[in-house]
């Protein structure tokens, strides 16, 4: 009877280990790409943030006909801290959540995307701001937003 009680608590034990309530497990990390796509608007800028554990990718365009073409990218190592904060801040189940909102490039506006790709599986939302769950990831929309605007300071 011990021997089954045991088991039993070691079984649990180890199915609470091995959850992770943000949706990515320790052995997907190496392959989680959180990316940030914004396009649009009447200077046509195109600005692409993408970050891996191991890079961050920025790379800002704008295309216009009142001004010359200008381009910039960059790549850096991502901190630890930085990928820390967003793991520990991003819920998968309530990323997914997150509704589309309408496009607002058809009225001179801009459009932006988050997309978190795990294990080759991409998962992503535009123009979601009003979503009620959208507001519960704050703190990871704020770190990724955050990267881009030191990038965009920065050039």
């Amino acid at each position: 009877m011990k021997a089954k009680i045991f088991f039993i608590l070691m079984l649990l034990v180890a199915g609470l280990i091995s959850c992770d309530n943000n949706g990515i497990k320790a052995e997907d990390e190496d392959s989680t790409v959180f990316s940030y796509h914004r396009w649009g608007g009447g200077f046509g800028v195109d600005e692409n943030l993408k970050i891996t554990k191991d890079y961050t990718f920025y790379s800002i365009q704008f295309s216009s006909p009142f001004m010359a073409d200008e381009n910039y990218s960059d790549k850096i190592a991502t901190s630890p801290e930085l990928w820390n904060t967003l793991l520990k801040s991003f819920d998968l189940e309530t990323f997914n959540k997150i509704q589309s909102g309408k496009s607002e490039v058809p009225i001179d506006g801009v459009d932006v995307a988050f997309t978190v790709t795990i294990e080759g599986k991409e998962y992503s939302f535009f123009n979601g701001y009003d979503d009620k769950n959208y507001k519960k990831m704050q703190k990871f929309f704020d770190t990724i937003l955050e990267s881009v605007s030191e990038f965009s300071n920065n050039k």
